[in-house]
């Protein structure tokens, strides 16, 4: 059998299968649902939905990374092994790729995967959360990876409804963030651009965790039969720890003690402004896109069986 043979004859087994795209958003509870799925990744192939298994860190990051580049070939690779499982839904979750609300390449990387895979379709299945109390959330999030300043994100998100940073961290991981508020605008932006059927799961939804509407989705909720302990929780760090972190990130960029020594007054004195003041940026955020989150709720909302 020559290679385009075997192609085609590999693409024959995958056409009826679904890829389900879970891209957050950050701050919703998808390293939760990622633990989940990453914990029952055996139980759900049984079921015919495929999670690649992930040995560390519970997420596709390092697939999502490729993609936001441009990059089709990781995604092709977890199509194939969806086949060789007998899988009839694939299941693709970073948080990371929140930039395809934003980026065509990585639309344009997903749309190749499918067609040479065969993916009959796609969703797109995002949590969302209250603008106000992701952007408290993320802001202390960002202390682990980068020095962020509170106004500065604030600014960004009340003038352009979302925060974009380039090589956030150089020669490593993501090539940017995109961190999406103005809910409506940019799922109506996605549905246009993809064509594809766009879901929105509403974060305070009653259930056993965010996101566990896609499983519902799928009829496959009941393939989880236990919960990841508290670790699996990406919490917002305390006060306390938020700067400590910010501190450590300042080290970085200014490694010398002397140096240290001649900002350090001016730079406790921002972080502590930001730290009084980021409930209420939080707050004026939430103000701002509540109809925009409304609408996109119930724009997007999960379509209900019939009685």
């Amino acid at each position: 059998m020559d290679a385009h043979t075997a192609l085609s004859a590999w693409r024959a087994t995958t056409c009826a299968m679904k890829l389900i795209i879970h891209p957050g958003l950050h701050k919703t509870g998808s390293t939760y649902l990622q633990h989940v799925l990453n914990d029952h990744h055996a139980q759900l192939a049984a079921r015919g939905v495929y999670y690649q298994h992930q040995s560390g860190y519970p997420a596709h990051h390092a697939a999502a990374w490729r993609l936001l580049a441009g990059d089709e070939q990781p995604l092709i690779k977890m199509a194939r092994e969806a086949s060789e499982a007998a899988c009839s839904a694939l299941i693709l979750s970073s948080e990371d790729l929140e930039g395809a609300l934003y980026d065509d390449r990585p639309l344009a990387a997903i749309e190749r995967a499918a067609e040479m895979a065969g993916i009959a379709e796609v969703e797109w299945h995002v949590v969302l959360r209250d603008p106000g109390q992701a952007f408290a959330s993320l802001f202390a999030q960002l202390q682990h990876h980068i020095y962020a300043d509170a106004f500065q994100l604030f600014y960004d998100v009340m003038r352009r409804g979302f925060v974009h940073m380039a090589a956030p961290m150089p020669d490593a991981g993501t090539p940017y963030w995109y961190y999406a508020f103005d809910h409506a605008r940019d799922l109506s932006r996605l549905s246009e651009r993809t064509g594809a059927r766009v879901v929105a799961h509403d974060f305070t939804a009653a259930g056993a965790f965010p996101g566990a509407g896609i499983l519902e989705h799928l009829g496959v909720l009941d393939a989880i039969t236990r919960m990841p302990g508290p670790s699996a929780r990406n919490a917002r760090p305390t006060r306390n720890d938020t700067i400590r972190g910010f501190v450590m990130r300042v080290a970085e960029a200014v490694p010398a003690p002397d140096q240290q020594q001649r900002i350090t007054d001016a730079f406790l004195t921002c972080l502590e402004s930001g730290l009084d003041t980021v409930e209420t940026y939080a707050a004026m955020i939430g103000e701002r896109y509540a109809d925009s989150h409304r609408c996109a709720l119930a724009q997007f909302a999960p379509a209900r069986e019939p009685a």
